[in-house]
């Protein structure tokens, strides 16, 4: 019982320091997506250099305690952490965000699609934000092209939602003629950043080591 106990304080203070610093990784993407991906980079190096004795130490302890505990469920649980750990940090960073940042990501997505998307008309299905709010950046980019703009559910979407993500928020922009189909969502920039920094983000949380 011990050591089931020390596991679970060893756990709660490991998590408490991955999650803030998968939030500081995180700080300075408010602006737009191409920020955030800028920021992460520098982030962990820095966290890296700072922290490595210190992550090192708490997960040499974390793990003995685990393998004492539960040796089969080791891996799978380390693995599912660093899992949570990062979900949850962006989870709590895209809610500090708040909808018309998000919205911005959105948007910033929107200005970078080809020009030859624009040319025919195109109608825009909205979810998770409001058609009004999506309506205003529509017509910015498309102007006359636009066609129209409809409200409708995540699960009608047909998104993808990406692993441990709250925000099922975008825009599906389709051509009348059915050749242009353009999705622009939170789950897509979500699972972009963790599948191009996912090795950068473990190396943060714990301390230059990976799960092993």
């Amino acid at each position: 019982m011990e050591e089931l106990r020390s596991t679970e304080i060893l756990d709660k203070e490991i998590e408490a320091d991955a999650r803030k610093k998968a939030e500081k990784i995180l700080a300075r993407a408010d602006k737009e997506a191409q920020a955030v991906l800028a920021d992460v980079s520098r982030r962990v190096e820095e966290a890296r250099s700072q922290k490595t004795t210190f992550y090192s130490e708490k997960l040499a302890q974390y793990e003995k305690a685990i393998a004492e505990a539960l040796p089969l469920e080791k891996g799978r649980y380390l693995v599912s952490f660093y899992s949570d750990a990062v979900s949850k940090a962006f989870n709590d960073y895209l809610e500090n965000l708040g909808g018309e940042k998000r919205l911005a990501l959105i948007e910033k997505r929107l200005n970078n699609l080809p020009q030859t998307c624009f040319e025919k008309k195109i109608n825009a299905s909205v979810f998770g934000f409001k058609a009004a709010d999506a309506k205003k950046i529509l017509e910015k980019a498309l102007a006359k092209n636009l066609a129209k703009v409809e409200e409708i559910s995540f699960e009608k979407s047909g998104e993808e939602g990406a692993l441990g993500n709250s925000f099922h928020e975008g825009i599906i922009l389709s051509s009348e003629d059915g050749f242009i189909r353009v999705r622009l969502t939170i789950d897509q920039i979500v699972r972009e950043i963790k599948d191009k920094y996912s090795e950068e983000l473990a190396l943060a949380l714990f301390g230059g080591r990976l799960p092993e």
